[in-house]
């Protein structure tokens, strides 16, 4: 029933929105809105301390707020609360845990808190936001749980561009392009991660704006030893890569999982949903 509700507000959502591109007056009302929503969020900024706790179940970690990305970050997890609550849920310990897009580590910090002999490695291609995935790190497990890594995983070594439409600490949106931008990043295949040493994932969480069929690609080798995949499905951003939604599915029962569609975000994001693949 998860599934076929999600699949049905998806579906809304995108008629929705089509209304709304078709009507000025519809359009420009929700960028008033959209306005207002920002200065509330810079307000609240204004008064609220400088760090900010995060509790998911019976996990919480720390996080450091100096933007507003960072404070709706920490206050409404993306929409991804019962996500978070799921994948922390599927944890015992020991788990090998790949957080692909990592961003500032509302994922990494609550896994590293929940480990006790595995270890989360944290994939940020992103100057800033790999900065203060860093710090929040330190501030919430020790050394050994963790692990950072630049690249930006894909099916193919080499470089690319990665573009914003803002930056600060916090904000997420990145997306590899083969523009040029003032940001160049090292694209790399997991495969090649794994034999060059990098302890290989039992535990895969991606949120990567609509590439999610290149790192699972860069993966096929490493994905027959993974036991569970949270993934973040992008319907329109792949489609900037020449590929759907259905190819990523299609993929992963490739690989052998048993695909579970997940509530979608509770803000709202359209264009989204969310699979929780196991064996």
């Amino acid at each position: 029933m998860k599934g076929i509700t999600a699949t049905m507000r998806r579906k809304l959502v995108d008629a929705g929105s089509q209304v709304i591109d078709r009507s000025p007056l519809l359009s420009a009302t929700l960028r008033t809105l959209w306005k207002w929503r920002r200065l509330f969020w810079r307000w609240r900024l204004s008064t609220t301390s400088e760090y900010r706790q995060v509790q998911v179940r019976d996990t919480s970690a720390t996080f450091a707020v100096s933007t507003r990305s960072e404070l709706v970050r920490s206050t409404q997890l993306g929409g991804e609360r019962h996500v978070l609550a799921a994948l922390l849920e599927d944890l015992d310990g020991d788990e090998v845990v790949w957080d692909v897009g990592a961003c500032v580590g509302t994922y990494s910090c609550l896994i590293a808190r929940r480990l006790t002999t595995g270890q989360v490695v944290g994939f940020e291609p992103e100057p800033m936001n790999r900065r203060r995935l860093r710090e929040n790190l330190l501030d919430n497990a020790a050394n050994e749980r963790w692990q950072i890594s630049p690249y930006a995983l894909s099916d193919h070594s080499g470089n690319a561009s990665l573009a914003s439409e803002f930056r600060e600490f916090g904000a997420g949106h990145h997306y590899l392009t083969e523009a040029d931008t003032d940001v160049t990043v090292e694209t790399r295949r997991g495969d090649d991660l794994v034999q060059e040493g990098v302890s290989p994932p039992t535990v895969l969480k991606i949120d990567v704006q609509g590439v999610e069929l290149q790192v699972l690609t860069g993966l096929w080798e490493t994905l027959p030893d993974v036991d569970v995949v949270y993934l973040e499905v992008h319907t329109s951003k792949c489609q900037r890569y020449g590929y759907t939604a259905d190819d990523v599915e299609t993929r992963l029962v490739e690989a052998g999982f048993t695909i579970e569609e997940l509530q979608g975000p509770t803000n709202y994001r359209a264009d989204i949903y969310f699979i929780r693949a196991t064996r």
